[in-house]
This record gives C-alpha cells, sequence and structure tokens, in this order.
C-alpha cells in the first residue's frame, strides 16, 4: 500500500479514544446555516516567482537561485534512508489528533512570488491560521513534511528546551551572527484562541518528527523541534495544533482543524527572510497536504504560473476535486514513492524525447526502486537536475538546436547559455532558431510536453538564454518548478494517481469570493488542557 494510502487510518486507529466524539464534531462541523455541500473543495491563493528586472539584479537572482538549488538537492540526498527505516518512522509518527472524516467539499489557497523580494526562485502560499486568523505567506514545497511559521513567544515561568523563557525569533546570516528578522510577520500562539500546544510529556510528542525533547524532562516542557531541509534551511521550535481558516468552493469560510504546526523561534538558511515560513506538501503523515487533503476527497492540486508572469498574478492550491483539473489534454498516471526519500514522491519516466526523436538514456536512471535513481517533483527546487547519463543526453539534444548561437561561459549555475534574446515562443527565423518539442514520457502513456521556456531560461541576463537543466552527480533526478510550470497538478495518494494538464493558472475557481461569510467549524479534536499559550 502507497504511503500516503494509510495516513488516515492510521491517525485514526492511534486516537481511538476520540472516536466517541465524532457525532459532536461533525455537528460542529455542519455550522448555523446547515452542511457544507457535496463535490465542494477549499482554495488558497499562489503566486509564481517573479525575475528582478535590472540586469545585475538579475544576474544575482540567478546566483541566489543556484545556491538554493545546490542546497536542496544536497539536503535532499542527505535525507535518503532505506524504505524500512522510513516507513517505522512514519507508523511512529501517526499518532496525532484525528483528521476528521472525508469531504467532498473543495478549499484553495492564493500562492504569491518571492523572487521579486529576495531573489529565490518560490511559490508562495498565502494561509490563514489562528483565532482570529492571520494571513501567513508561506513557500509551496512538495518534498517536506514540516508546515512551520516564524513565531514570537510571550515571557512565561517555564523554559523550552534548549531555550530561554525570553525566546525570541531570529535568523542567522552568512556569518553566523544573529540578525533582526526583515519580516514582521510573526504568528503570535498567545493570540489565538485555537492555539494547543504539545507537551514532551504527551504521546503525541514521541511520535512527531525532528523532536529534540530529552529524556529527562519536566511535564511543562514544551515538544521541541530540529530540523534541518534540503536548501539548507534550518528551523527550531515548538509543536502545537492550530486551526486554518479556509475559503470553500461556495464562497463561504471555514475552519480547518487538527493541523499539526512548528511555532519556529529561530530559523536559518538563504531564504529565511523572504517568507513567513513552509507550508509542506510531502508524503509525511503531519504534512499540511496529507492532513488536509485527507478531509476533503483525498485529493489536492495546485497550479504553478510562470516566471515571467505580472508581479500581481496568482493562482490557487486546492484541496478536494477540481474541475480544472479535467479537460481537454488531461494526462494521467501514477504517483511514485521513492524508496529512500519517504518525505517525496514523482512520476515514473520511461523516456525523454526532444524534437520527436526519443534519447539514449538507460532504463536504471528512471528507476525508482534503485539507490539513485527514479523522479522526485520538488516545487521547492527551481531548475531540473539529472543524474549524468539523462543530463548529458538532454543538453546534447537541445545544444544540437541551439549550438550555432554564440556560447556564454560565464553564467552561475549553467553549462549552456547562449547570447540570445529568447521572445518566449522558441522560433526566431532571423537566427535559425527553433526550440523543439520536450516530451518527457511516463508510465501509462502519459507525457508531459514542457513549454520552450521550461525548457530554455530566457532572459537570465539580458539578451542571455541558458538551458533550463543542472547536472546532478547522484539522483534521484530532480524536477523543478520551472518545468512544472503552466500546468495544473492533482496528486490523489488514496489511489496513488496523478493527473495533470497545460493551463495558464489565472482561473479562479471559487464560486464566491466573500472573505465576510459565516464561519462553518469543521469537525476539531477535543481541546487540549495545555493551551496556555
Amino acid at each position: 500500500m502507497m504511503p500516503g494510502r494509510w495516513v488516515a487510518s492510521v491517525l485514526l486507529l492511534a486516537l481511538h479514544g476520540l472516536l466517541s466524539l465524532q457525532p459532536a464534531a461533525r455537528a460542529e462541523m455542519q455550522g448555523d446555516d446547515g452542511s457544507i455541500e457535496d463535490g465542494s473543495s477549499i482554495h488558497f491563493h499562489v503566486s509564481p516567482p517573479v525575475v528582478p528586472d535590472a540586469a545585475e539584479e538579475r544576474r544575482e537572482h540567478f546566483r541566489a537561485l543556484e545556491a538554493k538549488d545546490l542546497f536542496r538537492y544536497e539536503r535532499l540526498l542527505a535525507m535518503s534512508s532505506p524504505r524500512n527505516g522510513s516507513r517505522r518512522q512514519a507508523r511512529q509518527t501517526s499518532k496525532v489528533p484525528d483528521v476528521l472524516s472525508d469531504t467532498s467539499e473543495f478549499a484553495e489557497l492564493p500562492m504569491r512570488s518571492a523572487l521579486n523580494i529576495a531573489h529565490v526562485g518560490m511559490y508562495l502560499v498565502s494561509v490563514r491560521f489562528g483565532t482570529p486568523a492571520l494571513p501567513f505567506n508561506l513557500v509551496l514545497d512538495t518534498a517536506n513534511d514540516l508546515t512551520w511559521i516564524s513565531c514570537r513567544l510571550r515571557r512565561r515561568k517555564g523554559k523550552h528546551y534548549g531555550r530561554s523563557s525570553a525566546a525570541r525569533t531570529m535568523s542567522v546570516g552568512a556569518d553566523g551572527v544573529p540578525v533582526k528578522k526583515a519580516t514582521t510577520n510573526f504568528f503570535r500562539p498567545s493570540k489565538s484562541s485555537s492555539w494547543r500546544r504539545i507537551r514532551c510529556s504527551q504521546p503525541e510528542c514521541g511520535v512527531l518528527p525532528y523532536t529534540t525533547c530529552e529524556k529527562e524532562f519536566t511535564q511543562a516542557a514544551s515538544c521541541s523541534y530540529h530540523q534541518k531541509v534540503q536548501d539548507g534551511t534550518v528551523t527550531i521550535g515548538i509543536y502545537g495544533m492550530e486551526k486554518a481558516t479556509v475559503a470553500l468552493s461556495d464562497g463561504k469560510m471555514a475552519k480547518l482543524p487538527g493541523l499539526v504546526l512548528g511555532c519556529s523561534v529561530m530559523e536559518a538558511g538563504l531564504t529565511v527572510d523572504a517568507h513567513d515560513g513552509v507550508l509542506s506538501l510531502g508524503n509525511g503523515e503531519v504534512s499540511f497536504g496529507v492532513i488536509a487533503s485527507s478531509r476533503f476527497a483525498s485529493r489536492f492540486s495546485f497550479c504553478l504560473l510562470s516566471a515571467n508572469s505580472e508581479r500581481t498574478a496568482s493562482s490557487y492550491l486546492t484541496f478536494g476535486p477540481n474541475p480544472a483539473v479535467m479537460g481537454p489534454g488531461t494526462m494521467v498516471t501514477d504517483i511514485s514513492y521513492n524508496n529512500y526519500i519517504h518525505v517525496a514522491f514523482g512520476f515514473r519516466v520511461t523516456g525523454i524525447s526532444v524534437g520527436g526523436q526519443p534519447l539514449d538514456i538507460p532504463p536504471e536512471v528512471w528507476d525508482d526502486k534503485l539507490r539513485h535513481g527514479g523522479v522526485v517533483l520538488d516545487t521547492g527546487t527551481s531548475v531540473t537536475a539529472l543524474v549524468p547519463a539523462a543530463y548529458d543526453a538532454v543538453t546534447a539534444a537541445l545544444d544540437s538546436y541551439l549550438g550555432h548561437l554564440p556560447r556564454i561561459t560565464d553564467m552561475p549555475g549553467f553549462e549552456f547559455c547562449y547570447n540570445w534574446t529568447f521572445t518566449g515562443d522558441g522560433v526566431d527565423p532571423a537566427h535559425n532558431v527553433t526550440i523543439p518539442s520536450f516530451d518527457v514520457e511516463l508510465q501509462g502513456g502519459a507525457v508531459l510536453q514542457a513549454d520552450a521556456k521550461s525548457v530554455v531560461m530566457p532572459e537570465v541576463q539580458p539578451g542571455v538564454a541558458c538551458l533550463a537543466f543542472r547536472k546532478l552527480l547522484e539522483g534521484p533526478n530532480i524536477i523543478g518548478n520551472v518545468l512544472m510550470q503552466e500546468h495544473i497538478w492533482e496528486f490523489e495518494h488514496r489511489t496513488g494517481v496523478m493527473r495533470f494538464r497545460k493551463d495558464k493558472c489565472t482561473n479562479h475557481h471559487l464560486k464566491g469570493n466573500s472573505t465576510t461569510a459565516n464561519i462553518h467549524q469543521a469537525y476539531a479534536p477535543a481541546p487540549s488542557a495545555s493551551s496556555d499559550f
């Protein structure tokens, strides 16, 4: 059974004692004016990366983007471990508060760009956490299982593990010296009536990932964590349960409870000042994506706008059935769960064709059962990274169409760059250039047909275009958000199926857009006694 398919059942069994509370909770879910309609979803805004306009800023942007991606490649490999150990950890981390019964509602979250803020090539999702609900801009991350927000805790008598009573949020600069965080958008648990702190003494803490509680702890000690992820970002904080306010497909607002949230009191990394935290869509049991989708038809979808979109453009992250997924050209293939990186998932590649010609790439490159084989989809990585056997074949094929152009050899992070102004459609008769079709062939006959600007990145600096690939010495291969852009993607872990198709990602799928509508309370576990901040 696929890891994501047994999450909800394991979580429910882990909290069997709470099942008797379900009738009252479901009544609470209905709200005052009726039950949630079948076939609905919830939605969150998503914003794309935006490349700076000025030449020097563009150059620095791509330099920072390279550093971010390299960190993610290295950390993703460092996270790899045999599947047996990962499954053992997965079973342990499943004892968290109940995940409410399945519903056919759907929800959307809005996404925004971070490139114009800190030059780091990320998609940002706007999520409203807490009661009262406040908005936070979080990085969309399909290769992470911990959702966290920068926090400020009120002064109190007790101590957190490894922290003084006056713990404050901070970031760490390149020289290792703590610096004042650029953003002031902090989550303050003491001001949220729905925050429920998890303590070291609670059973839930012992099974959450990355925990750092000592063997000897006081009853009041908070369940703390220390996570270091692929891009080098470090977050240290405490765990709690929280609710998110979401927009339903009928335009009404609802509370989404039972979410595991990291309250980060310290962050370090290249990109921590560009966002308020991370929204995890990975395959871990405490992932926001897994918990939220378990309430909404066990599926979620997102549409990645082009990085060349206007800075005000946004698309949506949707939990539940999304009508936009099904349309002309919708492709269906199986989700591939990596045997060594348990929080990541992808698809099974059978081949790549450039200009209609199949490339000679050994099949073991795509075998996810091998230690360094397979493909991972990572929205936190920008440029697609391929192992040498695939990278050499892909770049040689593309260079055969562009090799007559003058080469640029001093572009950080890119091996194949050309002195050429890319107009966007990839056809330039004046310079005898036509960017060829680029097809990633998948199991079951599905084909990912990348746009020209997903294969050749235009205007890396003015007048320079580069092939949108990097060489990865060890696998798995990583499909980044550049290759995924201008497609809508849907993942259904219960059946192990993904769907995708080309889409400009500009449609708003909500029936209404009222933020003042009645709030419907979804099913939540009983309040914990440990809610003092």
